[in-house]
Protein backbone atom coordinates (compact mmCIF):
# COMPACT_ATOMS: atom_id res chain seq x y z
CA UNK A 1 0.00 0.00 0.00
CA UNK A 2 1.31 3.48 -0.51
CA UNK A 3 -0.63 6.71 1.50
CA UNK A 4 0.05 10.22 1.65
CA UNK A 5 -1.30 12.27 4.61
CA UNK A 6 -1.29 16.06 4.91
CA UNK A 7 -1.99 17.26 8.77
CA UNK A 8 -2.66 20.49 9.55
CA UNK A 9 -1.34 21.25 13.22
CA UNK A 10 -2.20 23.41 16.29
CA UNK A 11 0.82 24.15 16.66
CA UNK A 12 4.49 24.38 15.18
CA UNK A 13 5.96 20.92 14.79
CA UNK A 14 9.53 19.17 14.54
CA UNK A 15 9.83 15.69 13.44
CA UNK A 16 13.15 14.64 14.89
CA UNK A 17 13.37 11.45 12.19
CA UNK A 18 14.30 14.49 9.87
CA UNK A 19 17.28 15.46 11.59
CA UNK A 20 20.41 13.44 11.39
CA UNK A 21 22.74 14.68 13.86
CA UNK A 22 20.19 13.31 16.93
CA UNK A 23 21.92 10.62 18.29
CA UNK A 24 20.08 10.27 21.49
CA UNK A 25 16.46 10.42 22.30
CA UNK A 26 14.58 10.03 25.99
CA UNK A 27 11.17 10.39 26.63
CA UNK A 28 9.49 10.06 30.78
CA UNK A 29 5.96 11.23 31.55
CA UNK A 30 7.09 14.76 31.93
CA UNK A 31 9.57 15.76 29.45
CA UNK A 32 11.80 14.67 26.32
CA UNK A 33 15.68 14.39 26.18
CA UNK A 34 17.57 15.03 22.84
CA UNK A 35 20.79 14.85 22.58
CA UNK A 36 23.38 15.96 19.03
CA UNK A 37 26.30 14.66 17.61
CA UNK A 38 26.64 18.05 15.97
CA UNK A 39 27.38 21.50 17.27
CA UNK A 40 26.04 23.41 14.07
CA UNK A 41 22.60 21.87 14.23
CA UNK A 42 22.53 21.77 18.11
CA UNK A 43 22.86 25.61 18.04
CA UNK A 44 20.45 25.86 15.47
CA UNK A 45 17.73 24.71 17.69
CA UNK A 46 17.67 27.72 19.48
CA UNK A 47 17.19 29.59 16.52
CA UNK A 48 14.53 27.62 15.27
CA UNK A 49 12.83 26.12 17.93
CA UNK A 50 9.73 28.00 19.81
CA UNK A 51 10.56 27.94 23.17
CA UNK A 52 7.50 26.73 24.03
CA UNK A 53 3.79 25.33 22.59
CA UNK A 54 5.16 22.85 19.82
CA UNK A 55 5.03 19.71 19.13
CA UNK A 56 7.99 17.31 18.93
CA UNK A 57 7.11 13.88 16.88
CA UNK A 58 9.51 10.92 18.03
CA UNK A 59 9.66 7.83 15.59
CA UNK A 60 11.69 4.99 16.99
CA UNK A 61 14.18 6.23 19.06
CA UNK A 62 14.25 5.76 22.95
CA UNK A 63 11.05 4.84 24.66
CA UNK A 64 9.24 7.80 23.19
CA UNK A 65 6.60 5.71 20.73
CA UNK A 66 5.76 2.12 19.88
CA UNK A 67 6.32 -0.12 17.07
CA UNK A 68 5.68 1.31 13.59
CA UNK A 69 3.80 4.58 15.43
CA UNK A 70 5.05 8.43 16.03
CA UNK A 71 5.02 9.32 19.56
CA UNK A 72 3.78 13.33 19.88
CA UNK A 73 4.62 15.35 22.54
CA UNK A 74 3.57 18.96 23.14
CA UNK A 75 6.48 21.51 24.64
CA UNK A 76 5.71 23.31 27.89
CA UNK A 77 9.29 24.80 27.88
CA UNK A 78 12.88 24.21 27.06
CA UNK A 79 16.10 24.29 28.27
CA UNK A 80 20.06 23.04 27.27
CA UNK A 81 23.25 21.51 28.70
CA UNK A 82 25.86 23.18 26.13
CA UNK A 83 28.66 20.79 27.39
CA UNK A 84 26.41 17.27 26.39
CA UNK A 85 24.65 19.13 23.31
CA UNK A 86 21.26 18.18 25.08
CA UNK A 87 17.78 19.64 24.86
CA UNK A 88 15.25 18.99 27.30
CA UNK A 89 11.67 19.86 26.40
CA UNK A 90 9.44 19.76 29.74
CA UNK A 91 6.17 18.21 27.75
CA UNK A 92 3.22 15.92 27.69
CA UNK A 93 1.88 13.16 25.25
CA UNK A 94 -0.54 13.99 22.68
CA UNK A 95 -2.56 12.19 20.11
CA UNK A 96 -3.25 13.35 16.71
CA UNK A 97 -6.57 14.48 17.50
CA UNK A 98 -5.60 16.99 20.15
CA UNK A 99 -2.71 18.19 18.06
CA UNK A 100 -4.19 18.76 14.67
CA UNK A 101 -7.20 21.17 13.37
CA UNK A 102 -7.60 19.03 9.95
CA UNK A 103 -6.13 15.57 8.60
CA UNK A 104 -6.29 14.30 4.76
CA UNK A 105 -5.09 10.49 4.12
CA UNK A 106 -4.94 9.56 0.24
CA UNK A 107 -4.00 5.79 0.33
CA UNK A 108 -4.03 3.12 -2.27
CA UNK A 109 -3.71 -0.87 -3.35
CA UNK A 110 -1.63 -1.13 -6.70
CA UNK A 111 -2.74 -3.08 -9.42
CA UNK A 112 0.10 -5.03 -9.06
CA UNK A 113 -0.58 -6.45 -5.69
CA UNK A 114 -4.26 -7.52 -6.35
CA UNK A 115 -5.16 -10.57 -4.82
CA UNK A 116 -6.36 -13.20 -6.77
CA UNK A 117 -7.76 -16.43 -5.43
CA UNK A 118 -5.55 -18.89 -7.35
CA UNK A 119 -6.62 -22.73 -8.93
CA UNK A 120 -5.52 -24.02 -5.87
CA UNK A 121 -8.27 -22.63 -3.94
CA UNK A 122 -10.27 -23.62 -6.91
CA UNK A 123 -9.15 -27.37 -6.55
CA UNK A 124 -10.74 -27.05 -2.94
CA UNK A 125 -13.89 -26.54 -3.76
CA UNK A 126 -16.21 -29.99 -3.33
CA UNK A 127 -16.96 -31.15 -6.88
CA UNK A 128 -20.58 -31.88 -6.13
CA UNK A 129 -22.12 -29.13 -3.69
CA UNK A 130 -25.66 -29.86 -2.11
CA UNK A 131 -27.77 -26.80 -1.06
CA UNK A 132 -30.27 -28.37 0.64
CA UNK A 133 -29.87 -29.55 4.04
CA UNK A 134 -33.23 -29.17 5.37
CA UNK A 135 -35.11 -32.39 6.85
CA UNK A 136 -38.90 -31.52 6.21
CA UNK A 137 -37.30 -31.21 2.58
CA UNK A 138 -36.58 -35.08 1.71
CA UNK A 139 -38.36 -35.13 -2.09
CA UNK A 140 -36.73 -32.14 -3.13
CA UNK A 141 -32.44 -32.52 -4.11
CA UNK A 142 -30.44 -29.60 -5.38
CA UNK A 143 -26.61 -29.89 -5.92
CA UNK A 144 -24.55 -27.50 -7.72
CA UNK A 145 -21.52 -29.70 -9.70
CA UNK A 146 -18.09 -28.59 -10.52
CA UNK A 147 -18.69 -25.05 -9.31
CA UNK A 148 -15.60 -22.34 -10.22
CA UNK A 149 -15.39 -19.43 -8.41
CA UNK A 150 -12.74 -16.45 -8.43
CA UNK A 151 -12.08 -12.59 -8.30
CA UNK A 152 -9.32 -9.87 -7.71
CA UNK A 153 -9.77 -6.71 -5.67
CA UNK A 154 -7.98 -3.36 -5.84
CA UNK A 155 -8.71 -0.48 -3.12
CA UNK A 156 -7.98 2.99 -3.45
CA UNK A 157 -9.59 5.45 -0.86
CA UNK A 158 -9.16 8.99 0.38
CA UNK A 159 -10.51 10.38 3.88
CA UNK A 160 -10.53 14.61 5.42
CA UNK A 161 -11.26 14.71 8.61
CA UNK A 162 -12.12 17.93 10.65
CA UNK A 163 -11.47 18.01 14.78
CA UNK A 164 -12.85 21.26 14.23
CA UNK A 165 -16.12 19.74 13.24
CA UNK A 166 -15.63 16.27 15.11
CA UNK A 167 -16.51 14.85 11.42
CA UNK A 168 -15.55 13.80 8.50
CA UNK A 169 -16.16 16.42 5.33
CA UNK A 170 -14.98 13.98 2.85
CA UNK A 171 -14.72 10.00 2.75
CA UNK A 172 -15.12 7.47 -0.10
CA UNK A 173 -13.55 4.56 -1.64
CA UNK A 174 -13.36 3.25 -4.88
CA UNK A 175 -13.19 -0.34 -5.48
CA UNK A 176 -12.03 -2.06 -8.58
CA UNK A 177 -13.41 -5.73 -8.67
CA UNK A 178 -12.88 -8.77 -10.81
CA UNK A 179 -15.49 -11.89 -10.80
CA UNK A 180 -15.14 -15.18 -12.79
CA UNK A 181 -17.77 -18.02 -11.62
CA UNK A 182 -19.59 -20.74 -12.97
CA UNK A 183 -21.82 -23.90 -12.12
CA UNK A 184 -24.27 -26.50 -12.86
CA UNK A 185 -27.44 -26.62 -10.55
CA UNK A 186 -29.41 -29.80 -11.12
CA UNK A 187 -32.43 -29.73 -9.18
CA UNK A 188 -34.92 -32.69 -8.41
CA UNK A 189 -38.32 -32.02 -6.94
CA UNK A 190 -40.72 -34.82 -6.00
CA UNK A 191 -43.41 -32.75 -4.55
CA UNK A 192 -44.67 -29.02 -5.05
CA UNK A 193 -42.66 -26.11 -3.44
CA UNK A 194 -42.70 -22.56 -3.54
CA UNK A 195 -40.17 -19.95 -4.00
CA UNK A 196 -37.24 -20.67 -1.62
CA UNK A 197 -33.37 -19.57 -1.69
CA UNK A 198 -30.82 -22.25 -0.70
CA UNK A 199 -27.87 -21.03 -0.85
CA UNK A 200 -23.55 -21.86 -0.41
CA UNK A 201 -21.09 -19.68 0.51
CA UNK A 202 -17.77 -21.78 -0.08
CA UNK A 203 -14.99 -19.38 1.05
CA UNK A 204 -13.92 -16.14 2.03
CA UNK A 205 -10.85 -14.42 1.67
CA UNK A 206 -9.87 -11.08 3.97
CA UNK A 207 -6.97 -9.68 2.04
CA UNK A 208 -4.21 -8.37 4.03
CA UNK A 209 -5.17 -5.51 6.14
CA UNK A 210 -2.87 -2.56 5.40
CA UNK A 211 -2.04 0.38 8.17
CA UNK A 212 -1.02 3.69 8.57
CA UNK A 213 0.15 2.82 12.34
CA UNK A 214 -1.76 4.59 14.64
CA UNK A 215 -4.01 6.72 12.28
CA UNK A 216 -5.59 4.33 9.66
CA UNK A 217 -6.76 0.56 9.27
CA UNK A 218 -8.46 -0.54 6.18
CA UNK A 219 -9.20 -4.54 5.83
CA UNK A 220 -10.30 -5.31 2.41
CA UNK A 221 -12.00 -8.94 2.11
CA UNK A 222 -13.81 -10.84 -0.59
CA UNK A 223 -16.96 -13.21 0.22
CA UNK A 224 -18.40 -15.45 -2.53
CA UNK A 225 -22.01 -17.13 -2.34
CA UNK A 226 -23.93 -19.36 -4.72
CA UNK A 227 -27.24 -20.08 -4.98
CA UNK A 228 -30.63 -21.43 -6.79
CA UNK A 229 -33.77 -20.05 -6.13
CA UNK A 230 -36.41 -22.68 -6.86
CA UNK A 231 -40.01 -22.83 -7.42
CA UNK A 232 -41.91 -26.10 -8.38
CA UNK A 233 -45.67 -27.50 -9.14
CA UNK A 234 -44.86 -31.26 -9.47
CA UNK A 235 -42.64 -33.90 -10.14
CA UNK A 236 -39.77 -32.40 -12.04
CA UNK A 237 -35.94 -32.52 -13.14
CA UNK A 238 -33.80 -29.39 -14.19
CA UNK A 239 -30.78 -28.60 -15.15
CA UNK A 240 -29.47 -24.83 -15.61
CA UNK A 241 -25.61 -23.82 -16.55
CA UNK A 242 -24.48 -20.35 -15.70
CA UNK A 243 -21.21 -18.91 -16.34
CA UNK A 244 -20.40 -15.63 -16.23
CA UNK A 245 -17.01 -13.31 -16.13
CA UNK A 246 -16.50 -9.09 -15.11
CA UNK A 247 -13.19 -7.70 -15.34
CA UNK A 248 -13.81 -4.25 -15.12
CA UNK A 249 -16.06 -3.22 -12.75
CA UNK A 250 -15.38 -0.10 -10.82
CA UNK A 251 -17.51 1.32 -7.65
CA UNK A 252 -17.09 5.19 -6.15
CA UNK A 253 -18.54 4.57 -2.76
CA UNK A 254 -19.54 7.76 -0.82
CA UNK A 255 -19.33 7.42 2.78
CA UNK A 256 -20.89 10.38 3.74
CA UNK A 257 -23.67 10.52 0.90
CA UNK A 258 -25.19 8.01 -1.32
CA UNK A 259 -25.81 10.37 -4.40
CA UNK A 260 -22.46 10.55 -5.11
CA UNK A 261 -22.10 6.34 -5.55
CA UNK A 262 -21.55 5.86 -9.07
CA UNK A 263 -20.39 3.02 -10.54
CA UNK A 264 -18.67 1.74 -14.72
CA UNK A 265 -17.62 -1.04 -16.50
CA UNK A 266 -19.18 -4.00 -15.06
CA UNK A 267 -19.99 -5.51 -18.24
CA UNK A 268 -20.67 -9.30 -18.19
CA UNK A 269 -19.42 -12.03 -20.52
CA UNK A 270 -21.71 -15.27 -19.82
CA UNK A 271 -22.90 -18.58 -21.02
CA UNK A 272 -26.21 -20.23 -20.36
CA UNK A 273 -28.03 -23.53 -21.03
CA UNK A 274 -31.14 -24.99 -19.12
CA UNK A 275 -32.78 -28.54 -19.51
CA UNK A 276 -36.35 -29.85 -18.44
CA UNK A 277 -37.43 -33.03 -17.51
CA UNK A 278 -41.25 -32.78 -16.96
CA UNK A 279 -44.16 -30.52 -18.21
CA UNK A 280 -44.78 -28.65 -15.29
CA UNK A 281 -44.45 -24.80 -13.74
CA UNK A 282 -41.48 -24.11 -12.22
CA UNK A 283 -38.74 -21.97 -12.20
CA UNK A 284 -35.20 -22.43 -11.64
CA UNK A 285 -32.55 -19.50 -10.80
CA UNK A 286 -28.98 -20.33 -10.47
CA UNK A 287 -27.16 -17.13 -9.19
CA UNK A 288 -23.33 -16.56 -7.94
CA UNK A 289 -22.48 -13.24 -5.75
CA UNK A 290 -19.28 -11.20 -5.17
CA UNK A 291 -19.10 -9.04 -2.11
CA UNK A 292 -15.96 -7.02 -1.52
CA UNK A 293 -16.01 -5.33 1.49
CA UNK A 294 -13.84 -2.75 3.53
CA UNK A 295 -13.92 -2.16 6.77
CA UNK A 296 -12.18 1.49 7.76
CA UNK A 297 -11.14 2.57 11.35
CA UNK A 298 -9.91 5.79 11.94
CA UNK A 299 -7.23 7.13 15.13
CA UNK A 300 -8.40 3.55 16.77
CA UNK A 301 -11.77 3.54 16.70
CA UNK A 302 -12.65 7.45 16.08
CA UNK A 303 -14.61 6.77 13.39
CA UNK A 304 -15.44 2.99 12.70
CA UNK A 305 -17.20 1.86 9.02
CA UNK A 306 -17.87 -0.67 6.53
CA UNK A 307 -18.47 -0.23 3.34
CA UNK A 308 -18.29 -2.49 -0.06
CA UNK A 309 -20.13 -3.69 -3.35
CA UNK A 310 -22.01 -6.82 -4.13
CA UNK A 311 -22.05 -8.03 -8.05
CA UNK A 312 -24.36 -10.65 -8.48
CA UNK A 313 -25.23 -12.15 -11.75
CA UNK A 314 -28.56 -14.87 -12.07
CA UNK A 315 -30.20 -16.56 -14.41
CA UNK A 316 -34.02 -16.62 -14.70
CA UNK A 317 -35.67 -19.59 -16.15
CA UNK A 318 -39.62 -19.92 -15.68
CA UNK A 319 -41.50 -22.11 -17.15
CA UNK A 320 -45.58 -21.94 -17.27
CA UNK A 321 -48.40 -24.15 -18.41
CA UNK A 322 -50.98 -21.29 -18.92
CA UNK A 323 -47.98 -18.80 -20.49
CA UNK A 324 -48.18 -16.34 -17.20
CA UNK A 325 -44.79 -15.72 -16.41
CA UNK A 326 -45.69 -13.76 -12.83
CA UNK A 327 -43.97 -16.21 -10.59
CA UNK A 328 -41.89 -13.75 -8.38
CA UNK A 329 -37.89 -14.01 -8.28
CA UNK A 330 -35.69 -12.55 -5.85
CA UNK A 331 -34.40 -10.06 -8.51
CA UNK A 332 -38.00 -8.33 -8.81
CA UNK A 333 -37.18 -9.47 -12.65
CA UNK A 334 -40.66 -9.14 -14.69
CA UNK A 335 -40.96 -11.76 -17.62
CA UNK A 336 -44.17 -10.86 -19.82
CA UNK A 337 -46.58 -13.29 -20.77
CA UNK A 338 -46.43 -14.46 -24.33
CA UNK A 339 -49.77 -13.40 -26.63
CA UNK A 340 -50.41 -16.56 -27.84
CA UNK A 341 -52.76 -18.34 -25.25
CA UNK A 342 -52.13 -21.71 -26.05
CA UNK A 343 -49.24 -24.21 -26.56
CA UNK A 344 -50.00 -27.48 -27.67
CA UNK A 345 -48.39 -30.26 -26.35
CA UNK A 346 -45.87 -28.15 -25.15
CA UNK A 347 -45.07 -25.77 -21.95
CA UNK A 348 -43.78 -21.76 -22.13
CA UNK A 349 -40.89 -21.57 -21.47
CA UNK A 350 -38.52 -17.54 -20.91
CA UNK A 351 -35.21 -16.87 -19.85
CA UNK A 352 -33.40 -14.26 -18.70
CA UNK A 353 -29.78 -13.04 -17.99
CA UNK A 354 -29.58 -10.75 -14.73
CA UNK A 355 -26.69 -8.67 -13.30
CA UNK A 356 -27.18 -6.27 -9.97
CA UNK A 357 -24.49 -4.56 -8.79
CA UNK A 358 -25.42 -2.82 -5.22
CA UNK A 359 -23.00 -0.44 -3.42
CA UNK A 360 -23.42 0.03 0.55
CA UNK A 361 -21.89 1.40 3.69
CA UNK A 362 -22.95 -0.97 5.99
CA UNK A 363 -24.38 1.70 8.98
CA UNK A 364 -26.25 4.16 6.89
CA UNK A 365 -27.54 2.59 3.42
CA UNK A 366 -27.10 0.48 0.49
CA UNK A 367 -28.13 1.24 -3.19
CA UNK A 368 -28.89 -1.02 -6.62
CA UNK A 369 -26.27 0.79 -8.59
CA UNK A 370 -25.87 -0.81 -11.83
CA UNK A 371 -28.43 -3.09 -13.18
CA UNK A 372 -28.79 -5.69 -16.94
CA UNK A 373 -31.77 -6.96 -17.65
CA UNK A 374 -30.68 -9.34 -20.87
CA UNK A 375 -33.69 -11.52 -22.88
CA UNK A 376 -32.22 -14.77 -23.80
CA UNK A 377 -35.52 -16.54 -24.75
CA UNK A 378 -38.55 -14.19 -25.75
CA UNK A 379 -41.74 -15.83 -24.01
CA UNK A 380 -42.66 -18.96 -25.97
CA UNK A 381 -43.29 -22.47 -26.61
CA UNK A 382 -41.19 -25.32 -25.51
CA UNK A 383 -42.26 -28.40 -27.75
CA UNK A 384 -42.79 -31.42 -25.76
CA UNK A 385 -43.33 -35.06 -27.04
CA UNK A 386 -42.69 -38.64 -25.11
CA UNK A 387 -39.55 -38.95 -26.81
CA UNK A 388 -37.66 -35.94 -25.47
CA UNK A 389 -38.43 -36.42 -21.66
CA UNK A 390 -35.01 -36.79 -20.62
CA UNK A 391 -33.58 -33.82 -19.82
CA UNK A 392 -32.74 -32.79 -23.39
CA UNK A 393 -35.59 -30.73 -24.80
CA UNK A 394 -34.98 -27.09 -26.19
CA UNK A 395 -37.19 -24.22 -26.67
CA UNK A 396 -38.30 -23.29 -30.00
CA UNK A 397 -38.04 -19.71 -29.91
Amino acid sequence: MTASINATMKYPSVLLEDIDSVSKVDCSDTSVSITFNNQADYDETSKDWPASDFVLFTNHLGDCDTDNQRGLYIVNSVTRDDKTLTVVAASTKSTFDNSTSEMTIDYTKPASTKRQITQTWFADMPGNLVLNDDPLKKSLSISVNEPKLGGDLSVSGHLHFSWLKLKPTSFYVDVDLGLSASANVKVSAGLSYDNDVYTFSPASLTISAFSIPGILDVGPALAFTMGVEVAASGTVEISADLSATISNGHAHIDFLDSKNTVTSGWDPVYTHAVNVSAAVEAQVNPFVELTAEMAVSFLGGLLDLSSGVKARPTLINVFSLQAQFNIDNANNVTIPASTDETCVNGVWFSSAFDFIVTAFVTQFYEIEVYRLDVPIYKSGCWTWAPDVIDGTAKPTA
